[in-house]
């Protein structure tokens, strides 16, 4: 049986070198867009100090300007007075330069804090700085209302062209 199982997992790994990660052929993948942490929220809608989040994001760039992966944006509980909130969901496709500004078009659920149910959810998150601490920069927007602007506190936001 270890035999077994040592010669099933050899062959696993092989047809996945040999295949590469899955979409990777033909996709046309041009870039992958990786990172997470927290940021502090500059002011919007005249709110001061609306306080700070934790995200993640991870997509794949196609040369169509299709896109997969995931993105969520989660308020620090109490922050954001007025639109606090947990938002997230998968990428689908993307604009932008992939030596500028990038912008991710999402399809999710927004929850509102707190004790809210999830409602059906499009927005965009465009990264206008890749980087860590102090450098790293991004916002949020629904219908081009820019809801969140994100300066990181800590983590990285990474950019890899292929």
């Amino acid at each position: 049986m270890k035999r077994l199982l040592s010669a099933f997992a050899v062959a696993a790994f092989l047809i996945g070198a040999m295949v590469g990660p899955a979409g990777a052929a033909g996709s046309g993948v041009v870039a992958t867009i990786s990172g997470g942490g927290t940021s502090t929220m500059a002011e919007v809608f005249g709110i001061p100090n609306p306080g700070s989040s934790v995200f993640g994001f991870n997509a794949r760039l196609n040369a169509d300007g299709s896109a997969t992966g995931h993105i969520m944006c989660l308020d620090q509980h109490g922050d954001a007075p007025g639109f606090p909130g947990n938002i997230f969901g998968e990428v689908v496709s993307w604009s932008g330069d992939l030596n500028g500004e990038i912008t991710m078009h999402v399809v999710g659920k927004f929850v509102p804090l707190p004790g809210g149910h999830p409602t059906p959810a499009e927005f965009n998150v465009t990264i206008q700085r890749f980087g860590g601490a102090g450098v790293g920069h991004w916002t949020l927007d629904v219908d081009g209302v820019v809801f969140c602007i994100e300066t990181l506190d800590s983590g990285r936001i990474i950019l890899r062209r292929m």
